[in-house]
């Protein structure tokens, strides 16, 4: 079968694209294996820390053994396979580098074709920037493969370890978005910006849960941000007012317990991009966790006991010793010895220095 140049493209153009597939390449490998005349194409990329993904067209019925597992439970470890030495960019038929009278390579074979009936094949191995591998594998049930679809398959090869190298950079970049947005989670950080009237004109992905938990936030069906504490809602609605009528101020707002969380009402930045200036942007904080998990967590942090870490809670938390004996239902004197052995275990030499130790440690991730 002759290549076409213009099919060609098509193919490269598919290829390029598939960087953003989920999964990606799929239509690749689609147009592929109909170029080809293909039983089936398929895709294994192993990535430069042993993360995997395959591809096949068309997909296998669902319960069929992933390309994956087997991988990992019976090729991972083993040495010398024949996938391993191919040459890079080269096209290779099934019989010039599996030994059908070998039981590991037979089982290989299952690996890269995962179907009995597949007697002809065509198979690449291509290197991407990044230190990562692409196999790509065409199967056919009867009648070889052309010379020209060889041709066609190792005509890919550069383009194949340039999107290869894509995507890896691209998966690199998910991980990293990813962690720090779980980071930004734990912090329990959000932010509103709101018209005169305090109506929601965005928020954040973390404030949008506060308003969908409804516990201290919520959107009123007209969009405006609602504090459910009677006390909270009146600050935020006199300070739109002063916002209103020119004032630069800045108010703090507590609007749990438990949770513990608070909302800073302030100014927005000057020359915000975009058509829609909001009047008052508004940074919400506080625990992500209960207060029984976070005493559990400075217990283990600073060797504290569990009613140790309780009162060093409060007290990160500006209650006074006094207010936090009556909390713990413990005589102020107990709380005060407490109040010591915390400051001797933590290292710290007052209220203040211990609330900047809390909230400089991990616990204010956990």
């Amino acid at each position: 079968m002759a290549i076409i140049l213009g099919e060609e493209h098509d193919l490269i153009a598919a290829l390029h694209r598939g960087t953003l597939g989920a999964p990606p390449w799929q239509d690749f490998l689609e147009q592929l294996r109909r170029r080809t005349a293909a039983d089936f194409a398929g895709l294994f990329f192993q990535g430069d820390h042993d993360w995997q993904q395959s591809i096949r067209m068309p997909a296998l019925p669902h319960g069929s053994d992933d390309m994956n597992d087997i991988f990992r439970q019976e090729l991972g470890s083993a040495s010398a396979l024949p996938h391993l030495t191919m040459r890079l960019n080269r096209v290779y038929s099934l019989d010039e580098f599996l030994d059908s009278n070998d039981p590991r390579q037979s089982r290989f074979k299952t690996f890269f074709v995962q179907d009995p009936d597949i007697r002809f094949a065509r198979n690449m191995r291509v290197a991407e920037p990044n230190g990562g591998q692409i196999w790509i594998s065409l199967g056919r049930k009867k009648n070889d493969f052309s010379a020209s679809d060889g041709a066609l398959l190792g005509s890919l090869a550069n383009h194949l370890s340039i999107a290869a190298g894509t995507h890896s950079e691209l998966e690199r970049q998910r991980l990293k978005a990813g962690i720090s947005a779980d980071a930004i989670m734990r912090l329990n950080f959000g932010w509103f910006m709101l018209d005169a009237s305090g109506r929601i004109i965005d928020m954040s992905e973390q404030a949008e849960a506060f308003v969908q938990e409804a516990k201290t936030l919520r959107k009123s069906p007209d969009g405006r941000l609602i504090a459910e504490s009677a006390d909270a809602q009146g600050i935020l609605r006199k300070f739109l007012q002063r916002r209103q009528a020119g004032e630069n101020i800045v108010r703090t707002v507590h609007l749990s317990d438990e949770p513990w969380l608070d909302m800073l009402l302030t100014n927005p930045p000057a020359n915000l991009p975009g058509a829609l200036q909001p009047l008052a942007v508004a940074f919400v904080h506080g625990e992500r966790s209960s207060s029984a998990e976070r005493s559990q967590h400075l217990a283990n942090l600073f060797g504290l006991t569990l009613q140790e870490a309780r009162l060093a809670l409060h007290i990160s938390r500006g209650v006074t010793i006094r207010e936090a004996a009556a909390l713990l239902s413990l005589t102020h004197e107990t709380t005060r010895l407490y109040s010591k052995r915390i400051y001797a275990k933590t290292g710290t030499r007052g209220q203040a220095d211990l609330v900047r130790l809390i909230l400089a440690s991990i616990v204010a991730l956990a």
